[in-house]
């Protein structure tokens, strides 16, 4: 089964919409309780997962996005667990994420 485009901006948004409830709580809640961290990590890696299944022609359509750094937290929050720094996930899921949402709104 093929998924559409549509029906990945669709999963982005609703990822999104549960991250943002998620950040609601706070910077400092984030940094002390680890499920939440961890449920906001996965919510960025299931963003970016989305994000790379776009088709060319979708992400060539938007430019102004930019999909190499979505994918590459992704990739840093799979593959690089050890390293990852939750300051720049804050910033990712309480700036970047919602720039991104606003941005995909707009198109």
């Amino acid at each position: 089964m093929s998924i559409s485009d549509q029906e990945r901006v669709e999963d982005i948004l609703e990822f999104a919409q549960t991250l943002a409830s998620l950040v609601e709580k706070g910077q400092d809640k984030f940094r002390s309780e680890v499920v939440l961290h961890l449920s906001i990590e996965r919510l960025m890696i299931s963003i970016g997962e989305a994000c790379s299944k776009l088709s060319n022609e979708f992400q060539s359509a938007h430019p102004q996005i930019m999909w190499r750094d979505i994918v590459s937290m992704r990739n840093l929050l799979i593959h690089a667990y050890h390293r990852i720094d939750l300051n720049q996930v804050w910033v990712a899921a309480s700036q970047d994420v919602p720039n991104l949402v606003r941005a995909i709104r707009k198109s």
